[in-house]
């Protein structure tokens, strides 16, 4: 017998079920085997949007519903939306943290043996060129 509202979570196996159902107050959280999330995913690289016919045909081969179908499309669009936000965010930071005086680099620049002992000679880094003679 399965808790009332704010019961521990459960797991209620389904022996026929492609997919278990875990219980979270008086709803139903689906956890897809990795067969049906790697036929999801691929399909989902293939068309962001998921036709009616192509819906149907997917909730047949992996055992789910056409509306677990369906909101699987729409909380993967809602999941990209998120990471592309975030990737946009890290890349605008990262110009401002280098363009900052005084902010430190990630990468710290190489120094050259040479050039730390020689100064600022000729050459690039204060490396003496091949027509310098000593």
């Amino acid at each position: 017998m399965l808790p009332r509202r704010g019961g521990p979570l459960l797991t209620c196996p389904a022996p026929l079920s492609p997919a278990v159902k875990t219980r979270t107050k008086d709803k139903y959280r689906v956890v897809y085997t990795d067969r049906q999330r790697l036929e999801l995913e691929k399909e989902f690289h293939f068309s962001r949007y998921i036709t009616i016919r192509r819906k149907a045909e997917l909730a047949v081969l992996l055992g789910l519903s056409e509306r677990q179908v369906k909101i699987w499309f729409q909380n993967r669009r809602a999941k990209e939306r998120k990471m592309n936000k975030k990737k946009l965010q890290q890349q605008q930071q990262q110009p401002q943290a280098q363009s900052q005086p005084g902010a430190m680099s990630s990468i710290p620049e190489p120094l050259s043996p040479v050039s730390s002992l020689q100064g600022s000679g000729p050459g690039p880094l204060g490396v003496l060129g091949p027509s310098v003679t000593q």
